[in-house]
């Protein structure tokens, strides 16, 4: 679809363009941006900083010698806006004299052209009336998208962290099939890997025989994953501790110096534990073989516990000065509060110290059960696995999310083997040390390092993540059609993928440049980071369940009397609402910190508040038996009423936008400021009450912000309700 608002738009930059070849800057390419004020409906482009600055990087060498650096950058962009704007007022000139614009005028080195509001603004809402559910729905694409999204680890919990993910993937699917793409929404299920092994391990070796109740049989697996990585981490995790005690705290050193110069001359302690102590008191590395046997740990766990509950006492009667800028800082109550929590959590399970080589011997050969296919555990493997889909779908349900393509990592093994096998032989691949592996800069002809190298097998013949998603993705490329592929996976696999992306590129898959990895960084909840390997993750149906009951909780404190099956419908709505726009309010690539009540607000940044603006328009058109669409007369516009038209104008732009950026926040934010600017306009401007034509007109635009509104949340999988 292609609007009114963008027809003027792209009128405005070819007049421009041809303006700047008339003056002989040539043609560009550049965007045109909604005029940033308050009551000014147009567009704007800055084309002439683009020119001014290479102008003035060619010219200005002489002016700027000799000039310290700061005072040249401060020169050079003196000099940039003056050209600029000598620039843009050459350009506006000569547009004036092109018809059907109100204004142009060049401010501040942008060109700045108005349009007639009163002519565009019967003609957009005119647009969003009669086109509905498709207004901003983009022009069919010849390129076939596939997003892969979600990709959660069967026998492992769903927690809050994988929802950002859901989000960003699903946002995007819907932005991309809306501005014209053929999608395909795929996701890519971790069923197999060393976290299966692990858990099966587990299971089989203390949980036999075990079944919770089916609901909860995805959330006991991830329990039964976090206790069988605890168990095989124990000894690591006892030296980690003391290791950041030794590292970190200077007082903690000399008090545990003192206490081992003290036991040792009453003989309390004996050779080993002095050895321990000693270790610390100096700062030096404590590895797992430096307990004598498996006595030492029970000798010597109780002294730490009491030196860390002295030292905590201590600092709570005395809190420590901070250290000078750039020096370590001393350990606060609170430091040693969480390590002492730390210690009596890992002292919990002492005995479990003499058994961790025997269990990782275990679950090494529970490995080679899967590679062998041993009937037996293929059997267990495929119950277990359909425990965590189950959970899955209902989440999925829940979130009403639908996948087109469902991949599973367990069916690109052997693939992926001959895929390792066709690429040595083709010379894109070579043993390294032992190792499959691609050396992506040689092969590129690269010599700064960039890609690195990357191993694609491990030497005894067992997959790595490279080995399978080669498989993959060459499989969405041949089977599946795909002319640009996008993964939604954490910041963290970034240059991961770019290697995958190289090395397809080496494969000779010219599809391989429109690859791209779209990154999200973590979510934490207010009370800090989540681990699974901590046990301190916290699931997706708990923080969904804690959403929707405080969801109707603002519900019945805002709307009392309706019934309690609207009610319930209404804080499904908004609770889910909530969760999703909570976690695409943000730039993906930063650190999410989500709070429930933040995203509940009805008057914040939040997904309430923008469905309640819908719910709004929705009360006032309740109130009237037909919305006018023929004959409107925008006369007089407010500032409310253009900045509402305005920001309704560009929708069909922000699509185009969003599925080119690949940004879901682009309408996330979208909608955020068309809720503020119907809002101002609700306060500003009577609508029921206003005289005639200005109240058709009112009512009809009232009906394209409602459904733009509608739009946009849609694009982003929130519900619209015309009820709070």
């Amino acid at each position: 679809m292609v609007t009114t608002f963008q027809t003027e738009e792209r009128r405005a930059a070819a007049l421009i363009n041809d303006a700047l070849e008339e003056l002989g800057y040539g043609r560009r390419e550049f965007d045109m941006r909604a005029i940033p004020f308050a009551g000014v409906w147009g567009t704007s482009a800055s084309v002439s900083y683009q020119i001014a600055t290479e102008l003035v990087t060619a010219e200005a060498a002489a002016e700027l010698e000799g000039l310290s650096k700061k005072e040249a950058k401060r020169r050079t962009q003196e000099l940039v806006r003056q050209r600029a704007q000598a620039i843009a007022e050459q350009v506006a000139e000569r547009l004036r004299a092109a018809d059907g614009f109100a204004s142009v005028e060049a401010v501040n080195g942008y060109i700045n052209i108005g349009f007639d509001t009163n002519r565009f603004s019967n003609e957009v809402v005119h647009a969003v009336l009669t086109t509905g559910e498709d207004y901003g729905r983009g022009e069919p694409k010849t390129d076939r998208v596939m997003v892969e999204y979600s990709q959660p680890n069967t026998h492992k919990a769903f927690h809050v962290g994988h929802l950002r993910n859901v989000c960003l993937g699903n946002a995007l699917s819907r932005i991309m099939k809306f501005a014209g793409f053929d999608v395909l929404q795929a996701n890519y299920i971790g069923d197999i890997g060393l976290h299966v092994i692990k858990t099966l391990w587990c299971y089989q070796r203390f949980h036999q025989g075990e079944e919770p109740p089916r609901a909860q049989r995805g959330r006991w697996l991830g329990e039964i994953y976090t206790e069988a990585d605890q168990r095989l981490n124990y000894r690591q995790d006892v030296v980690d501790l003391l290791n950041d005690l030794a590292r970190n705290d200077a007082t903690f050193r000399e008090a545990v110096d003192r206490m081992m110069k003290e036991l040792w001359r009453e003989h309390k302690v004996g050779e080993d534990v002095a050895y321990l102590l000693g270790q610390i008191a100096n700062a030096r590395e404590i590895k797992t073989d430096a307990f004598y046997d498996d006595e030492t740990i029970k000798k010597f766990w109780p002294i730490v516990g009491k030196q860390l509950t002295t030292s905590l006492e201590a600092v709570r009667e005395n809190p420590p000065q901070p250290a000078a800028e750039g020096e370590p800082q001393p350990f606060t109550a609170a430091d040693y509060e969480e390590r002492l929590e730390r210690w009596r959590r890992l002292g919990e399970h002492l005995d479990w110290w003499p058994h961790v080589p025997e269990w990782q011997r275990e679950v090494r050969q529970t490995f080679q059960l899967w590679e062998k296919k041993d009937p037996a555990f293929v059997q267990l493997w495929e119950e277990t696995k359909a425990w965590s889909m189950e959970e899955f779908h209902r989440i999925y349900d829940q979130l009403d999310v639908h996948f087109d393509v469902w991949f599973y990592e367990s069916e690109v093994e052997e693939p992926g083997r001959q895929i390792v096998q066709e690429l040595l032989e083709r010379g894109i691949a070579e043993i390294s040390d032992g190792l499959p592996v691609v050396k992506i800069d040689e092969k590129l002809g690269l010599e700064k390092e960039t890609y690195r190298t990357l191993p694609i097998l491990r030497s005894d013949g067992t997959t790595l993540y490279s080995t399978k998603d080669l498989a993959l993705t060459k499989m969405k490329f041949e089977q599946y059609h795909v002319d640009r592929s996008i993964w939604v996976v954490d910041v963290r696999q970034s240059l991961y993928f770019q290697q995958i992306f190289k090395i397809m590129e080496l494969w000779g898959f010219e599809q391989a440049e429109k690859c791209y990895h779209l990154s999200y960084e973590t979510v934490m909840l207010p009370t800090g980071a989540m681990s699974s390997r901590s046990g301190n993750v916290v699931l997706y149906e708990d923080i969904a369940a804690r959403v929707l009951q405080r969801a109707r909780e603002i519900i019945d404190e805002k709307n009392p009397s309706l019934p309690d099956e609207v009610k319930d419908r209404i804080a499904n709505d908004v609770g889910l609402g909530s969760m999703k726009y909570g976690m695409l309010m943000r730039d993906n690539n930063r650190v999410l910190v989500f709070d429930i009540e933040e995203a509940l607000s009805f008057e914040g940044h939040a997904a309430p508040y923008i469905q309640y603006a819908h719910a709004r328009a929705c009360r006032i058109l309740e109130k009237v038996d037909q919305i006018p669409t023929e004959g409107l007369t925008f006369t007089d516009l407010t500032t409310e009423e253009i900045n509402l038209i305005q920001q309704v104008a560009i929708f069909p732009s922000e699509v185009e936008r969003a599925a080119a950026e690949y940004k879901p926040l682009v309408i996330a934010n979208y909608v955020y400021e068309l809720a503020k600017r119907f809002n101002d306009f609700y306060r500003a401007c009577p609508v029921l009450q206003a005289e005639e034509p200005q109240r058709s007109a009112r009512l009809a635009l009232v009906a394209a912000a409602r459904q733009t509104l509608a739009n946009g949340l849609g694009l982003l999988g929130i519900a619209a309700p015309e009820t709070m």
